[in-house]
């Protein structure tokens, strides 16, 4: 178990066992509820769904680990490509941080902090998370109870510029997912103008069709107004491919195996997680150019009966259809969807659909071998 991984396995014993502490009822039943709540019984949930007890801990003991390690796991992807820099006293924002799930994940992934500014609508939701600040050793949060939308970062941040702000689950709260594109085109620029040089600024979303799609249009009108850089997941494509089929979006995978704690809790209530996925954009300020080498691994292992196999994969080119006759390398097979192949590896066949600005295939392919498509087929679907 690697350093990162022990954090997480810590800090999700530490939250089953705070969620148990504040009362003595069973907690399995109240994380089944909210689980329901947010999947069947979506249409049920209120806003202000933490306001009540039962669900508010189970939040903390349940969604909270899950979130913060899939926050952490994403931004450690980032760091071994080489997109997101270590500071030695990490400064984070956490927008909409709920249990300040922003600030958890940055320690789970860094194993350090420096000041973090949490900023949330709810203050109760934050302060219920404080206990658990002991965990990561860490003095304390200044908490900002604000609404995102309404206010400009400058007024929330009182000069603090930070290495890294943490967007998770906010962009579906202002307003339906397939509007407010002026809304969070605009909050998306302002946070990048607060960065710290260096910095960066990482927005999750649920790894929904539709919440992975109004992400995707995001990312293609920040590329085309030149406000900010998108670094991840993208290769630098000029629009987005997956838009072009309306059952595409692009979210990436990152297995984790729970602790016996939280992974009890799972099972007593029901619900199975094979793996924590996630739709996201990695932004930079403009003066920060994204990567055109490689392919993003965007769709999961295919099988024919000949026993050829393929996996779609994203590049500054657009789609691509990885083949191997009469397979794939193993390390390609078994990558996690959301994985980045720099290099591509060498012999690997690459049916390409070039996108509107072609010119850095050489880059992008690596020391792959590319061949025209013989058919634009449908974008990958989820898996």
């Amino acid at each position: 178990m690697n350093e990162l991984h022990a954090r997480a396995a810590r800090f999700a014993v530490a939250a089953v066992e705070h969620a148990r502490s504040l009362h003595r009822s069973p907690l399995a039943p109240d994380v089944a509820r909210l689980h329901r709540l947010f999947t069947s019984d979506r249409a049920e949930r209120r806003p202000d769904y933490q306001r009540d007890p039962a669900l508010r801990r189970a939040y903390l003991g349940f969604f909270l680990p899950f979130n913060a390690v899939k926050i952490a796991l994403l931004l450690d992807r980032a760091r071994r490509e080489g997109l997101l820099p270590a500071p030695p006293e990490p400064a984070v924002l956490d927008i909409g941080a709920g249990p300040l799930t922003g600030v958890f994940a940055a320690w789970i992934a860094y194993g350090r902090l420096g000041p973090c500014v949490a900023v949330d609508a709810a203050a109760a939701a934050m302060s219920a998370a404080e206990p658990l600040l002991s965990v990561i050793a860490h003095g304390g949060v200044a908490q900002r109870a604000v609404n995102v939308a309404l206010r400009p970062a400058s007024s929330y941040l009182e000069g603090t510029r930070p290495h890294l702000v943490i967007v998770a689950n906010v962009l579906n709260e202002l307003r339906d997912p397939r509007r407010g594109a002026d809304t969070r085109g605009q909050l998306s620029a302002d946070l990048v103008a607060a960065l710290a040089p260096g910095g960066r600024v990482l927005m999750v979303e649920p790894a929904t069709r539709v919440h992975g799609r109004a992400l995707m249009v995001l990312r293609d009108r920040l590329v085309a107004e030149r406000q900010v850089s998108v670094l991840a997941p993208c290769r630098g494509a000029t629009t987005c491919p997956l838009l072009r089929g309306r059952g595409d979006w692009c979210h990436g995978e990152h297995p984790w195996d729970p602790p016996g704690a939280l992974a009890e809790l799972a099972r007593a209530a029901g619900i199975e997680k094979a793996a924590l996925k996630e739709s996201h954009l990695l932004l930079a300020p403009r003066s920060e150019a994204p990567s055109a080498v490689g392919l993003r691994l965007v769709g999961g292992p295919m099988r024919d009966n000949s026993g050829t196999e393929r996996r779609y994969a994203c590049g500054v080119d657009g789609l691509a259809t990885l083949v191997g006759t009469p397979g794939l390398p193993r390390d390609v097979v078994d990558a996690a969807r959301g994985a980045l192949l720099a290099p591509v590896p060498a012999g690997l066949g690459i049916e390409l659909r070039p996108s509107r600005a072609p010119g850095a295939r050489a880059a992008a392919r690596g020391a792959g071998r590319s061949r025209p498509r013989a058919r634009a087929g449908a974008g990958p679907r989820r898996r």
